[in-house]
């Protein structure tokens, strides 16, 4: 068992919007944090270094780790130039978060209906298409949601292939957005009810003329006095000769059995007399309506039930797009679980939640990544202290290699007590390659100093759970962990280190 998420619906990209889907998916993934990596071992010691999310030679970026999580998951894949994404178990927080809302990005694209599932449910949260959002610079809305009749469709006859019953009153309003289910009404949320709780209930002397219920309950009446002493095969037959006619052929319908019906299919979608009649003869409507939806009209003028301005709110609001989420905003954990079995130790203390300060590997001057105050203040006072131990630090080429062996002991040895503390790959061979220069001598020697004096904070580590996804996220993220995993992000953001670090 596990939790699974996926893309229900047909997730080919077209020819001419693959570059800019593949280079938006890689995005997403690489800001949300999702990683690949690479296991060295160096004078004994073995590391692991983190890969974000690239597009490498051949068009594959394969990846099962997430740097906010701190988790490791099952592979997952992403090809661009099939622009295809597959993923296995995905867990519930951060990795679960960035894999749901790239299948939202499939969405996005696919004009035909889908839905983004996890473990077979509808997506309806709003904030991951808020977030692409944010971070694409784009204006998607999730109007497509709102063809509900068409979505229900597909929906229903995908589950008839896997076995599954018809759609109830539940899953339909599932697949509608949260917040905006107000604005779902009109005639297909109406026929997908009627087809789920029936038109029994539907009393004539209640109903108001001229509206959509009143319509209906007149077409079951119509439908209730066809079949009335009649074969009941021969008269599904003449019912789907009917349905199957163009208008001018059910216009001119003389026939005083069927006339009634005719009239009703110039402005009633056929779906609502095979529905009804489904209900009266007890057949599964959506089995029969399969074999029917094909061959059926389409040609009816529909009424118009709803005043315009109402529907011009319908309209307006279901187009408009989803108001961003910003990424720190959207990869926040506060699940049941999320700080659940806190340490006594840590009781009292506010409860972490991811903030920008854990971005800074992303920090690019704009307002992606906005750095807290305390954390610049914290950074000046490291960047003071390189400073002074450049002062004494040696550039004799004698020491390059008790450097390298300092540097690789150094990231072990933190690895092993803070767990999962892990280099960027680009600037740990960049360390390598620059092992002769005192400004990165001196980073790997305040980097150990910052390793010894957290070490009292950092022990808490201790209490987490050998499964992290159950360990409290005060403990995982304890403060003392937190700086070493900021320290080595500065470090390999060029541009920020060159800010605070002067190299």
């Amino acid at each position: 068992m596990g939790t699974f998420g996926c893309y229900a619906g047909k997730t080919g990209v077209r020819k001419e919007q693959k570059e800019i889907f593949a280079s938006q998916m890689m995005k997403l993934l690489n800001y949300g944090g999702m990683m690949g990596l690479e296991a060295v071992q160096i004078f004994g010691r073995k590391l692991l270094l983190l890969k974000p999310a690239e597009i490498l030679p051949g068009g594959k970026f394969t990846f099962w780790f997430n740097y906010f999580e701190d988790d490791f998951w099952e592979d997952a894949s992403f090809d661009a130039h099939s622009c295809s994404l597959w993923s296995d178990k995905i867990g519930s927080a951060e990795f679960s978060d960035v894999i749901t809302a790239a299948y939202f990005l499939f969405e996005m694209y696919d004009d035909e209906p889908g839905f983004t599932e996890i473990n077979g449910d509808i997506v309806k949260d709003t904030a991951y298409v808020g977030w692409l959002n944010h971070l694409l610079k784009t204006k998607f809305s999730m109007k497509k949601r709102f063809r509900l009749w068409e979505n229900m469709e597909a929906y229903a006859f995908g589950r008839r292939r896997e076995g599954y019953d018809a759609p109830d009153a539940e899953e339909v309003m599932s697949s509608v957005p949260t917040g905006l289910e107000l604005y779902s009404g009109g005639t297909d949320l109406a026929d997908l009810f009627f087809i789920i709780h029936g038109t029994e209930s539907l009393k004539e002397s209640e109903l108001v003329p001229d509206t959509y219920p009143a319509d209906v309950y007149g077409c079951r009446k119509a439908v209730e006095h066809f079949f009335c002493g009649r074969d009941e095969e021969e008269a599904m037959q003449t019912l789907r000769d009917l349905l199957r006619k163009d208008r001018a052929g059910r216009e001119s319908c003389s026939d005083p059995d069927r006339k009634e019906i005719a009239e009703y299919t110039l402005f009633l979608p056929a779906r609502v007399i095979v529905y009804l009649t489904a209900e009266l003869r007890q057949k599964p409507f959506w089995r029969l309506w399969k074999k029917l939806c094909n061959s059926v009209y389409r040609d009816e003028i529909r009424k118009r039930y709803a005043p315009a301005w109402l529907e011009e709110l319908r309209r307006s609001t279901i187009e408009a797009p989803i108001p961003p989420v910003r990424t720190s905003d959207f990869l926040r954990q506060d699940g049941y679980f999320t700080f659940w079995n806190t340490p006594e130790e840590l009781k009292g203390q506010p409860n972490y939640y991811i903030s920008d300060d854990d971005r800074m590997y992303w920090w690019d001057s704009t307002d992606e990544v906005i750095i807290s105050e305390e954390a610049q203040q914290w950074l000046r006072e490291l960047a003071a202290e390189h400073r002074e131990i450049m002062e004494v630090t040696s550039e004799a080429p004698e020491q390059k290699k008790l450097f390298l062996e300092n540097f690789i002991k150094t990231l072990a040895d933190a690895n092993d007590y803070y767990k999962k503390i892990y280099p960027f790959q680009k600037m740990f061979y960049e360390f390598i390659d620059h092992s002769d220069r005192k400004e990165y001598r001196a980073a790997v020697e305040l980097f150990r100093r910052l390793c010894e004096r957290n070490r009292e904070k950092g022990r808490i580590i201790e209490k987490a759970h050998a499964d992290w996804s159950i360990s409290s996220r005060n403990v995982t993220h304890n403060i003392a962990r937190l700086q070493l995993k900021r320290y080595l992000s500065v470090m390999a953001n060029v541009r920020l280190r060159e800010k605070y670090f002067g190299f």
